[in-house]
């Protein structure tokens, strides 16, 4: 009996090897964009509401991310392979969970900050549009009574920014 296990174990191996030898595929790490875009310029966002350092915030964490997540270096405008242009058009603090308090009032218990982009990224070598959206949207939650808006801005931008990371790998 065991000289059949081994005449069997001597045969799947065999066989695995010469299946791992047949095969003729690999796998690339997709970095989002065409092979020939290798750096990214991030324009200064423009700001349309009334919190004025959301998009230094959003800028910030842009550059941190961006490269790391898409494969690309960051460069100046007159180098980079392809620009993002963004524009922060909304930002929303609004009571999202409340009950009655005394009489004539509420308590809010949890608040939630929304921030809206529209998002281009442009290739510049070939002039197309790489990624478009008008409505990147992220959300985070606070709670007022413990909690200040920032925490909710902080995991708001990071959704975005993921968002944006995963919108850009999608056309690729």
């Amino acid at each position: 009996m065991s000289g059949y296990f081994q005449a069997s174990a001597r045969l799947a191996l065999l066989l695995a090897t010469l299946a791992a030898g047949a095969c003729n595929y690999g796998l690339t790490g997709g970095g989002g964009f065409p092979p020939h875009v290798r750096t990214l310029y991030i324009e200064p966002l423009e700001n349309e509401t009334p919190q004025f350092d959301v998009d230094q915030q959003i800028l910030t964490k842009l550059n941190e991310e961006l490269p790391r997540a898409l494969g690309i270096r960051m460069a100046g405008r007159e180098n980079a392979d392809a620009v993002l242009r963004a524009t922060v058009s909304r930002y929303e603090d609004a009571a999202q969970n409340y009950r009655p308090g005394e009489p004539g009032s509420i308590e809010v218990l949890q608040h939630q900050v929304r921030i809206t982009l529209s998002v281009t990224i442009v290739d510049v070598i070939e002039n197309v549009v790489l990624y478009e959206s008008t409505s990147v949207s992220g959300t985070g939650e606070y709670r007022p009574d413990t909690q200040n808006d920032e925490v909710a801005r902080l995991r708001a931008i990071e959704v975005l920014v993921q968002q944006i990371i995963d919108g850009a790998q999608s056309q690729w």
